[in-house]
């Protein structure tokens, strides 16, 4: 089982270096045991028609749990599990979402060791603000994972923010060794309070060439970002542009175009409204057509600290060479948190 293989994966490396961690502790311990839940209830249809198996279900997106360990004021740990149950399919696997054991250099200035989150995903997730609602552009294109296992840091120097991550490339969920490292890296600059301007990329070949798979082609990724967060107000903008992303071992060249735009506003402690809109063309060289778009809108309420709860209308248009599909998606999704 995948999520089996990552717990063997997570312990090897922990195994490794939590003998640092102890023998640099000098200072009283403390552990944060934490959650964060994410579901929804909403009615899918497909071109018009709502079928026994797309009509209204619930949806268990994510559970994550979370294990933060401080060993002193320079060194840490965290673990997180996540564990996911689609609607009419069996429970997925418990897979380790994060393991890693951090070194701190001050504030904002880091080493993670182990399965940690990646630069990029993570990034765009805070900036936009509604992961529990959808993950933001590159992760519903699958263009990238939001944790792996290799050595992460981050480094703060004014108003530059550097962070890179040489990782397997196999990802949290399907924790693989290829031939060669991958890494991924991200600049972010704040010149006004608030607004970030980011640039990044990721270039590997993603574990994909694996065993004595040949390797036809390097995937490569390059990312843009600007994102605006004030005290009630969120505006973003990313693009994206990859070259051979699902062709390492595949002959022929692809490249992949992706951009997204968001927008919310908090009307009252309580209350909040929010949109996004996206398009990508997954497949430019050998099947130019294919596209899809995907439109969001809902309305929250925030209750207390603990319930983030949306009402959400979502559209998707995608294309190919041989097919059009457009589906509609609306119901309610929560955020719960404790």
């Amino acid at each position: 089982m995948q999520g089996v293989s990552s717990t063997f994966f997570a312990a090897g490396l922990l195994g490794l270096c939590l003998p640092l961690a102890a023998a640099a502790q000098d200072a009283t311990p403390a552990t944060k045991v934490s959650a964060q839940i994410f579901v929804n209830a909403s009615q899918l249809d497909r071109d018009g028609v709502v079928s026994d198996d797309e009509g209204l279900a619930l949806d268990l997106k994510r559970t994550f749990i979370t294990v933060d360990h401080r060993f002193n004021e320079n060194w840490s740990a965290q673990v997180t599990t996540d564990f996911q149950w689609s609607r009419n399919s069996g429970p997925s696997d418990l897979w380790l979402r994060h393991a890693y054991l951090q070194r701190s250099f001050g504030k904002g200035n880091w080493l993670r060791f182990g399965n940690a989150p990646l630069p990029w995903i993570q990034q765009e997730s805070v900036r936009e603000g509604y992961r529990y609602v959808d993950g933001a552009l590159i992760t519903r294109a699958k263009m990238g994972n939001a944790a792996d296992y290799g050595v992460h840091g981050q480094y703060t120097y004014g108003d530059l923010t550097y962070a890179a991550s040489v990782v397997t490339g196999g990802g949290y969920q399907k924790p693989r060794l290829g031939r060669r490292a991958d890494v991924e890296a991200r600049v972010g600059w704040v010149p006004l309070k608030g607004v970030e301007l980011a640039v990044g990329g990721y270039r590997g070949t993603r574990a994909q060439d694996a065993g004595d798979r040949p390797r036809e082609h390097t995937a490569q990724r390059w990312n843009a970002m600007a994102s605006w967060v004030g005290e009630r107000a969120r505006v973003g903008a990313q693009y994206f542009r990859a070259e051979d992303w699902s062709r390492v071992v595949k002959p022929g060249s692809d490249d992949q175009r992706g951009w997204s735009g968001w927008a919310s506003y908090q009307l009252s402690p309580q209350y909040a409204v929010f949109t996004r809109h996206e398009e990508t063309r997954m497949s430019l060289d050998i099947d130019p057509r294919t596209r899809e778009r995907y439109s969001m809108v809902g309305v929250e309420w925030k209750p207390n600290k603990h319930l983030r709860l949306a009402a959400v209308g979502k559209q998707v248009r995608a294309e190919t060479a041989k097919s059009r599909l457009e589906s509609h998606e609306a119901g309610l999704w929560a955020q719960i948190a404790f």
